[in-house]
């Protein structure tokens, strides 16, 4: 079978020849960029994981508490947390006959914190940080107890910088609260700013 094209006839099919094979690289590379793309995001969401947990663990607030262990700055003292009794309330009312029981609900914690001091005068460390518990959405803290414990934050040294301190501290938490957070703050600060770590 012959055909005769003219020469306008056969421009035309050159023309639509051209515009069909650019329409197939076209394709192919859109199918190329897609298989990139879906490589890509696999390692996109893993970064943005790993920055939302890097936010989440700031330790700025009771949803995002550092990990159990870690130390924190508050003020002129770096501070750890050395150990926490959620319910010391047996041994806190033995400590001294005039301690008071806690409130119907309620129990006491005794924890025990140790801390360096950064500054370059005296520090004091009852004087200069208040801690306390975040519980279920409440905060309770030291000042809120005043019975006496063993090795009381009022009986840690004052010392100069570099020097280091311990001691214990009283809090009355809610007995049945479901989340307990640990946090710091700067006695003398007036922004009220928190530091949270995590309880094992």
């Amino acid at each position: 079978m012959n055909f005769d094209f003219d020469a306008p006839a056969l421009g035309k099919l050159l023309a639509v020849g051209t515009i069909g094979l650019f329409g197939l690289t076209a394709l192919t590379a859109c199918d190329d960029e897609t298989d990139a793309a879906a490589q890509d995001a696999p390692a996109s969401a893993e970064a943005a994981d790993a920055d939302t947990d890097e936010a989440a663990a700031d330790g700025t607030g009771h949803e995002s508490p550092l990990p159990a262990g870690s130390t924190v700055e508050v003020g002129d003292w770096s501070l750890a947390l050395a150990s926490i009794e959620l319910d010391a309330t047996e041994a806190i009312m033995g400590a001294n006959q005039f301690n008071e029981a806690p409130a119907d609900g309620f129990q006491q914690a005794l924890l025990t914190i140790e801390g360096t001091y950064n500054g370059t005068e005296t520090g004091a460390l009852w004087l200069d940080v208040t801690l306390g518990v975040w519980a279920d959405g409440a905060f309770y803290d030291s000042t809120g107890c005043t019975n006496v414990v063993d090795g009381g934050l009022m009986d840690a040294p004052d010392v100069s910088a570099g020097g280091t301190a311990s001691g214990a501290a009283c809090v009355e938490i809610p007995a049945d609260a479901d989340t307990y957070v640990v946090y710091f703050e700067d006695f003398l600060s007036f922004d009220a700013e928190r530091r949270f770590v995590a309880i094992d």
